[in-house]
C-alpha cells in the first residue's frame, strides 16, 4: 500500500460507504410496501464546516449587495438567505441518498433527489405521481457524532 492512500478500515474510506435501512413507503388506504434506503450519517463537523460556509458567504456578500438601491433590504435578504441555508445544513444529521422499493398504489419506483432527511420523508412515485411516506425506524438510523 502507498503512503497517503486509504486502507479499507481508515475513516476516509468508510465516508465512502452509505449503511442501508430498511424502512416503509406509506401511503393512506393503500398497504404499506418495504423499501430500502440508502442514508448516510453525517458528522457534527461537516454540519459546522457547511453551515459556517453558508453563513461566511452571506457575510461577504451583504455589502455587495446593498450597493443596489434600496441598500438596506438587498443586505439584510442575503444575510437571511445566509442564516436559512446555514441552518438547513445545521439540522442535516442524515441525508438521503438512494431508495430502493415500490408504490404501495401502483408498484412504481420512487424517484429521489440525494438531500436532508426529513421524517417523514416524501417520496413521489414515478408512475402515478402520488406522494408516499418513507417511515425509517429511529433506532436503526444512529446517531451521528
Amino acid at each position: 500500500m502507498r503512503p497517503g492512500s486509504a486502507s479499507a478500515t481508515s475513516p476516509a474510506r468508510a465516508e465512502l460507504t452509505v449503511p442501508t435501512v430498511v424502512g416503509r413507503a406509506v401511503l393512506f388506504g393503500f398497504p404499506e410496501t418495504e423499501v430500502v434506503a440508502e442514508v448516510r450519517p453525517r458528522a457534527r463537523a461537516w454540519r459546522i464546516t457547511g453551515a459556517a460556509r453558508a453563513v461566511g458567504v452571506s457575510v461577504l456578500l451583504a455589502p455587495v449587495a446593498a450597493i443596489v438601491p434600496p441598500h438596506a433590504p438587498w443586505a439584510l435578504g442575503v444575510l437571511a438567505a445566509g442564516a436559512v441555508f446555514g441552518r438547513r445544513r445545521w439540522t442535516e444529521t442524515h441525508t438521503l441518498m438512494a431508495v430502493t422499493g415500490s408504490c404501495p398504489k401502483c408498484s412504481g419506483a420512487f424517484s429521489v433527489k440525494p438531500g436532508r432527511l426529513k421524517r417523514p420523508h416524501p417520496l413521489e412515485c414515478e408512475g402515478c405521481h402520488h406522494v408516499s411516506a418513507l417511515k425509517l425506524p429511529e433506532e436503526r438510523l444512529g446517531r451521528p457524532e
